[in-house]
C-alpha cells in the first residue's frame, strides 16, 4: 500500500539512523564529546589548584605577625589572593561556556545525522517487497480456487440466474469483491453479503450443478480466511498511517529546525546541500561536519566577546540542544513502535500459516512472505536502533552547572 511505503521513503530520504551511519557518526560525536570531557577536566583541575592556592593565601594572611611581617610582604600576598580570585572568576565563566559551545556542536551535527541518506536504495526495496507481496494476500481474483469457482458460477449465472433481483444482488456482490479487491480491503458488509448469498444458493441448488456445487465450499473457505485475515491485517495498517503522520511532522520540525540553526550559525544550505546531501562518500560528510564545528566555535566566541550579545547566545544554544534532544528521542520511540509493528506482521504470518488449517494455496502465499520479510526485519535491525538512540538521547548532553 502506498502509505507503507511513503512511509519507508520518508525514513530513507530524511530520518534514517543506520548502524553503518551511527559507526560514521562516532567519529565526529566522539571527537566531540572526548574534546568537551578533556577541556572541562583541564578546567575543572585548574579550579581544584587554584581552591587550593586560595585556601593558603588565605590562611596566610590570617596567621601572618602584624609585628614581624612587612607591608611589602601583606601587598604582595593580597595582590597574589587578587589574581587568584579574579582566575577563580574567570575559569568559573569558561565552564560553562565550554560545555553549551561543544554541546551546540554536538547537538548541530546530530542533527545533520537525522537528515542523512545511509542505504535508501536496499531499506525502500526490501520494504517496497515486502509489502508489494503482503497486499496481494487480499487479492482474491489472484487465487485459482477463486477463478475456478467463478467460472462455473458465471455458466450457472448466465442460464439460470439474471431473472432473480436477489440473485442479482449477490452476482453484483461476487463481481465487485473479485474486481474492486485489488483496490479495496476483503472484508466488511459485501464480503459478508457474497459468503450468505452463495451458501444460500448452493444449498438451494443442491448437486444439481455438481461442478459449481464441489467448488463452492472450498472457494467460500479461502475468501473466509482471507477476508479475515485483510481484517486483522488492517489494524497492524492503521498504526503504519499513525506512525508515517508523526514521522512527517517529525520531518517537517527537523527541516525548520536545521534551517533555523544554519542560519544562526552562518552555515551556507548550499553548502549542505553540495557538501552533504549530494556528497557520496562518508569522508566528504565527516569534512563538512568538521568545517560547520569551526563555524559554530567561531561564530559562538565572536558572539561572546560581542557585548550586546554576551551571554544571551548560551540560552539559545541550549534551547537548539534540546530541541534536537526531543527529535531524536522521539524518533527512537517511533523506530520502537516501527519495529513493534514488524512484529505484529510476523506474528500474523505465523498463525496463518498452517497449511492443515487454511486452503494450501492461501498458505503458499503467506509462507512466501517469510523471505522478504526476513530481509525487511536484517535491514531494519541493522539501520536502526531504538533502544540505542532512546538512551544516547537522554545522556548526550552535560548541563551547564
Amino acid at each position: 500500500m502506498n502509505f507503507r511505503i511513503s512511509l519507508f521513503l520518508l525514513l530513507i530520504l530524511g530520518l534514517t539512523f543506520s548502524a553503518k551511519g551511527q559507526n560514521q557518526e562516532a567519529t565526529i560525536n566522539e571527537q566531540i564529546k572526548n574534546e568537551r570531557d578533556a577541556q572541562l577536566k583541564d578546567l575543572n583541575d585548574k579550579l581544584k589548584t587554584n581552591e587550593e592556592l586560595i585556601s593558603k593565601l588565605t590562611e596566610k594572611l590570617a596567621a601572618t605577625d602584624s609585628k614581624t611581617a612587612t607591608d611589602k610582604e601583606k601587598i604582595k600576598d593580597l595582590e597574589t589572593l587578587q589574581l587568584a580570585l579574579d582566575d577563580r572568576l574567570r575559569i568559573l565563566e569558561e565552564t560553562p561556556k565550554t560545555k553549551i559551545n561543544l554541546n551546540g556542536q554536538l547537538a548541530f551535527t546530530e542533527l545533520l545525522s537525522i537528515q542523512r541518506d545511509i542505504q535508501p536504495v536496499d531499506l525502500f526495496l526490501t520494504s517496497q517487497t515486502f509489502f508489494t507481496q503482503l497486499g496481494n494476500i487480499g487479492k482474491i481474483q489472484q487465487y485459482n480456487g477463486f477463478n475456478a469457482w467463478k467460472a462455473e458460477y458465471d455458466k450457472w449465472y448466465k442460464k439460470q440466474g439474471q431473472e432473480d433481483p436477489l440473485i442479482n444482488v449477490l452476482n453484483t456482490s461476487i463481481n465487485l469483491i473479485s474486481t474492486a479487491s485489488s483496490a479495496v480491503p476483503l472484508y466488511g458488509t459485501m464480503v459478508n453479503t457474497a459468503i450468505s448469498g452463495v451458501s444460500s444458493l448452493v444449498t438451494t441448488m443442491g448437486k444439481k450443478e455438481k461442478d459449481l456445487y464441489e467448488r463452492t465450499p472450498q472457494m467460500l473457505l479461502l475468501l473466509n480466511v482471507t477476508s479475515q485475515f485483510e481484517q486483522q491485517k488492517s489494524i497492524i495498517d492503521h498504526e503504519w498511517t499513525l506512525i508515517n503522520k508523526e514521522l512527517e511532522q517529525l520531518q517537517k520540525e527537523n527541516t525548520e529546525l536545521l534551517q533555523e540553526q544554519m542560519s544562526y550559525y552562518g552555515i551556507s544550505m548550499e553548502r549542505y546541500e553540495s557538501r552533504y546531501l549530494k556528497a557520496t562518500l562518508d569522508s566528504d560528510r565527516e569534512a563538512f561536519k568538521n568545517e560547520c564545528r569551526k563555524i559554530i566555535s567561531d561564530k559562538l566566541s565572536g558572539l561572546d566577546k560581542n557585548p550586546s550579545s554576551k551571554g544571551k547566545w548560551l540560552g539559545q544554544v541550549e534551547t537548539y540542544m534540546y530541541k534536537v534532544q526531543s527529535l531524536r528521542l522521539r524518533f527512537g520511540q517511533l523506530t520502537t513502535r516501527m519495529m513493534a509493528n514488524i512484529e505484529q506482521y510476523e506474528n500474523l504470518i505465523s498463525v496463518y500459516s498452517d497449511a492443515t488449517q487454511f486452503p494450501a494455496e492461501f498458505t503458499s502465499k503467506i509462507n512466501s512472505l517469510n523471505s522478504p520479510l526476513n530481509s525487511l526485519k536484517n535491514k531494519f535491525y541493522s539501520s536502526f536502533n531504538p533502544a540505542r538512540y532512546i538512551e544516547d538521547s537522554a545522556v548526550m548532553y552535560i548541563e551547564r552547572n
